[in-house]
């Protein structure tokens, strides 16, 4: 490996490493880790605008929105509870529905979008 290679590697490592202990706040954590790398020329900043897929920033984003919006209007609170009472309070039957009800808005939505709309569902 190069001395950059092992230099990314070792930003890679730290930023995992501050999201993990949550000492601080992960997307400041990311924004650290992705500043190291173009401060030291790692990644040129001519290159940026081709690594960065801002399709896919934004599509987050959005959701992100989508879901925060949702849950203060109590909708998972609403599925969650519907659920649980259809599975009777039964572990493995809350887990069958809650699989099913996953299945079912993964067959409409891509896989990132499935997770940001149904763990506020599942923390509930």
């Amino acid at each position: 490996m190069s001395p950059v290679e092992i230099f990314a590697l070792a930003v890679f490592i730290f930023t995992y490493a501050l999201i993990i202990s949550e000492r601080i706040h992960r997307t400041v954590a990311a924004m650290v880790g992705a500043s190291l790398v173009l401060l030291t020329n790692v990644v040129p900043w001519e290159k940026v605008p081709i690594y960065l897929d801002l399709d896919t920033i934004l599509l987050l984003a959005g959701m992100m929105i989508i879901v925060n919006t949702t849950r203060l209007s109590g909708l998972f609170e609403y599925i969650a509870i519907k659920t649980a009472k259809l599975a009777k309070g039964e572990p493995i039957r809350v887990l069958i529905l809650f699989s099913v009800v996953t299945g079912l808005v993964s067959a409409f939505l891509d896989n990132v979008t499935t997770v940001l709309l149904l763990t506020p569902m599942l923390i509930y």
